[in-house]
């Protein structure tokens, strides 16, 4: 696939600072040839810069260095974005190409207060871009669990009806704060990225509409460096930091509770970030999965018996023993959502298949990757990650062999 597609290509971004907001912004600086990214920031430039100073430390620099950069300041919850005129203006004039990467996929928010950030933010910004005179292509970013209400089975790549009239379940929500829905999706969140999924792709436009669904991302395998993604970002790392220290729901009680045979579906955050340019060049409108079909799936089993036998020895009892703050969200909340939603879906990857046989920017192709020996790193990782920050375990001599999780 040609990355001269993106020749003078002008560019919104939202999210930039973000896991995968990054790693789009690494790709579309420094690997296509683009001629200018508009990034709406909230806060500061410096902000901004900080926030990617440590996120993409060698990179940054680089990327700041092309000076395609240009900073818009406003918030995504605010009306017309919270964007001046002059900004407004500048953006209705320019921008070929928006990419929405926005969002939050906070556990601990209500529907009162993820919807403002997950939907109606996506509704106003899609709103202005109806008025961006040479704009040809919309991608948003969405989450695969926004199907969490299907029974087990393939999921495919199209919105499933569940809500006669999300306008006005949107409405309903807005103005009580409730849904009778909620119960049916994992989070919060997947029902306020459900709705504006429907509300985004039943518009009539001038320019393509793409919603791009990853499922739960994880390291990156090349860019914008290997292992690139904080494990905050990071949902497995997370769930799994947040049960080990707890007595009650930890993760051996979680393994036992799960079929061994359901896929745990993560995805690079990398090949994330290739999967939605590589739409985006091939002007695809609808839905698209990006799902470990496109990298490699591994079932729940296989996942706990690798990192059982890859963990370092004594880490796992030294992090259970000394407890790290995870803030509100409970261990028995992630456990019970986890344990809900661990269902047999098989996420469809149709449309990206193709993709798996292109190397470079755009493509999927990992000729020269080795998974286990990533994923064995990857572990390695964590489990530095989680020491460093008890600063209480010498590395100097660690050994490798199986641990009891």
């Amino acid at each position: 696939m040609d990355v001269k597609w993106f020749e003078n290509h002008v560019v919104l971004l939202t999210g930039a600072t973000g896991n995968l907001g990054s790693c789009l912004l690494y790709k579309l600086a420094l690997q296509l040839p683009t001629s200018k990214i508009f990034v709406l920031i909230r806060g500061s430039v410096q902000k901004a810069i900080e926030s990617w100073e440590q996120s993409i430390p060698e990179q940054v620099d680089n990327i700041i260095a092309t000076r395609k950069l240009q900073f818009i300041l406003g918030d995504m919850t605010q009306p017309n974005l919270g964007l001046s005129s002059s900004n407004l203006l500048r953006l209705q004039n320019e921008v070929t190409l928006v990419i929405n990467s926005a969002g939050d996929i906070s556990l601990s928010r209500d529907l009162a207060e993820t919807l403002p950030v997950n939907c109606s933010a996506h509704l106003t910004l899609i709103g202005l871009a109806d008025s961006f005179t040479h704009l040809k292509h919309f991608l948003h970013v969405s989450t695969t669990f926004v199907s969490s209400f299907l029974p087990d089975g393939a999921v495919k790549e199209k919105i499933y009806s569940l809500i006669d009239d999300p306008k006005e379940e949107l409405a309903t929500i807005l103005a009580t704060g409730q849904s009778s829905y909620t119960k049916q999706f994992a989070a919060p969140y997947a029902l306020a990225k459900y709705l504006a999924e429907c509300l985004l792709l039943e518009g009539t436009h001038t320019f393509s509409v793409l919603v791009l669904r990853p499922c739960l991302i994880s390291p990156a395998i090349e860019e914008p460096f290997p292992f690139y993604g904080s494990d905050g970002a990071i949902p497995v790392h997370s769930f799994f930091q947040l049960l080990l220290e707890d007595s009650e729901y930890g993760p051996f009680k979680l393994e036992q509770m799960l079929p061994r045979h359901v896929a745990c579906n993560e995805i690079p955050v990398d090949l994330v970030a290739r999967t939605c340019l590589a739409h985006i060049a091939k002007d695809t409108k609808g839905v698209v999965h990006a799902s470990a079909d496109l990298y490699l799936t591994r079932t729940v089993g296989e996942l706990f018996d690798r990192m059982r036998y890859y963990a370092p020895e004594g880490v796992v009892e030294t992090i259970r023993k000394a407890g790290i703050d995870h803030g509100e969200v409970t261990a028995s909340e992630v456990f019970r959502m986890i344990n809900q939603f661990a269902r047999d879906w098989r996420i469809e990857c149709t449309r990206s298949e193709e993709l798996k046989q292109v190397a470079g920017p755009l493509g999927l192709s990992l000729p020269d990757h080795d998974p286990d020996a990533f994923f064995k790193r990857r572990i390695e990782r964590l489990a530095k990650s989680l020491l460093d920050k008890l600063g209480s375990f010498d590395f100097s001599n660690k050994v490798y062999q199986s641990q009891a999780i």
